[in-house]
């Protein structure tokens, strides 16, 4: 067993050095109540004035990531980045001055976040207003292409997210140019089997997936065939799960593991551990 691991991990590069550093968490708020927002509120801000559609994203929470799929509930981000970030019209005034720019050039937004104005005023997690979100140093990387992965969860559940969704901190993203091979691989029964071995277990069998721990998942090099031919099953398989989220893919994701298999030059023996095993016992 402990011979396997070290196999693998020897067989690539960290999946934080394959995607050079671009593993990122999710969005703390500070307070969830006032930032995140059901799509009747979305719709009424918007109608109320038009200005607010510039700064409400598409958010996801940690529940509402699932293998392969976004399963979207309609939760919006009221995204105000803080002023060490962007220049906003009121960024560098002094705060009453600045309040009342915001006030003017979100109207609807304003009215909105100041009902809970003592609660943002006394969160920790802000930025130099009290309407404005922490500093974030990644906040364009959430319009990227990526992969979202949940930070508590008892399977596999990574997502390619095309959408440009923003994700809360139960959540953490990473950014690569080769997003269909590392979801194929990362999906994969061999990477589950392997990250079920250095990843905390909570309660329930469920496992701690955040970056300090997903970024060890090991990235092999794959070759033009194997990169294609993964590339391809795994756009069937969303094209499916978009369709039909329950569909049953398991023969599709089976090809992929075969795959991944000849990518770590595994033995019949090491896939019959994989296949055959379950939990931590060594």
């Amino acid at each position: 067993m402990l011979q396997l691991l070290d196999k693998l991990r020897n067989a690539g590069i960290p999946l934080g050095d394959y995607v050079n550093g671009r593993f990122y968490r999710g969005i703390l708020t500070g307070f969830n109540e006032a930032f995140i927002i059901d799509k009747a509120t979305k719709d009424r801000l918007i109608s109320e004035y038009s200005s607010s559609a510039e700064v409400l994203k598409p958010f996801l929470r940690g529940r509402d990531v699932k293998r392969w799929v976004v399963n979207f509930a309609e939760q919006y981000l009221i995204k105000i980045e803080s002023s060490e970030n962007k220049k906003h019209p009121w960024s560098d005034k002094p705060d009453i001055e600045a309040e009342m720019i915001f006030s003017e050039t979100y109207p609807a937004i304003y009215q909105w976040l100041n009902q809970y104005r003592e609660q943002l005023i006394q969160r920790y997690d802000q930025g130099k207003y009290f309407w404005e979100l922490r500093s974030c140093k990644y906040w364009d990387e959430f319009e990227n292409n990526k992969i979202i992965i949940p930070s508590i969860i008892d399977n596999v559940e990574y997502l390619i997210d095309q959408q440009s969704y923003y994700t809360n901190d139960k959540t953490s993203i990473c950014i690569s140019d080769s997003l269909f091979y590392l979801i194929g691989l990362l999906n994969s029964q061999l990477l589950w089997w392997f990250i079920k071995y250095i990843a905390p277990e909570r309660q329930n069998g469920f496992l701690e997936f955040k970056p300090m721990y997903v970024s060890q998942i090991p990235i092999p090099t794959a070759t033009n065939k194997q990169d294609t031919e993964i590339t391809e099953i795994v756009n069937k398989i969303i094209k499916i799960k978009n369709n039909n989220p329950d569909a049953d893919v398991s023969n599709l994701e089976k090809e992929i593991d075969e795959i991944v298999y000849k990518l770590y030059e595994l033995t019949p023996e090491e896939i019959a551990i994989v296949e055959g095993k379950e939990g931590k016992q060594c």
